[in-house]
């Protein structure tokens, strides 16, 4: 069983973008929905993006007026996510390392931090959870705004449900895999590659924690943050806490 860091680098890392497909509607989507929920910078603000990968939060943000850090543990995705900075003249700062290094970034003072995507159940435990949210109180700015999005796997699925189609096309087949092991689900991501003609497996796994939305609102209750609201976006629990 691989670690979810050295699953990306030696899986899912190089297929990502790929999987995710064209990042710009998606980019645009997010920014739309930063409008709508009125999280805009009103002036010069830092913003920390905690799992950044390729950018889809990131390059929104920047593009709102944000000035962003953009901390991911895969360097691969962050050079795809530099690319679009020089491209665009975005100011982001792109930084490889794990997010629970968030409370070295406390001295910019940042008035938002996100941790999108799931990202958070890639935390070894609900203890390591914990220990991240505490540190994003600590690091944000007072009245400070946090935005989380995960999946939750409270009610796990079951039987053929658990083989999930991601993407195919004529050279590639990902199919994701879910089981249930009590306090965690394994996550097994199975591609198949077509190389000169033939058929190739390429399969790894790696466990994300599994975390109720009711848990995650009491663990972040019971830090000091005031819940602002909790949303379903793009089939995520999505919650807004202030500090």
């Amino acid at each position: 069983m691989k670690e979810p860091k050295e699953h990306y680098e030696n899986h899912l890392g190089i297929f990502y973008s790929w999987m995710l497909g064209d990042l710009e509607p998606k980019i645009q989507a997010f920014q739309e929905y930063l409008i709508q929920k009125k999280l805009t910078p009103l002036n010069k603000e830092v913003s920390i993006d905690l799992g950044a990968g390729n950018g889809l939060q990131s390059i929104a943000l920047a593009r709102l007026g944000y000035e962003v850090i953009a901390i991911d543990f895969n360097l691969q995705l962050l050079k795809e996510l530099e690319e679009t900075r020089k491209k665009e003249n975005l100011p982001i700062q792109t930084i490889n390392a794990d997010i629970l290094t968030v409370s070295q970034w406390k001295n910019q003072n940042p008035s938002f931090l996100l941790c999108c995507g799931d990202t958070l159940t890639h935390l070894s435990s609900k203890n390591q959870i914990q220990e991240f949210l505490k540190l994003c109180y600590e690091t944000l700015a007072p009245n400070g705004n946090l935005l989380l999005s995960f999946r939750d796997y409270s009610n796990p699925l079951q039987g053929d449900s658990r083989f999930i189609p991601v993407k195919a096309d004529d050279n590639r087949i990902l199919t994701c895999i879910l089981e249930d092991e009590g306090e965690k689900l394994r996550v097994t991501d199975q591609l198949y590659e077509k190389l000169n003609g033939s058929w190739y497996m390429k399969i790894s796994s790696y466990y994300k924690t599994k975390l109720s939305t009711d848990e995650c609102l009491t663990l972040l209750q019971d830090i000091g943050f005031q819940i602002v609201w909790e949303d379903i976006y793009q089939r995520m629990t999505t919650i807004l806490v202030k500090k």
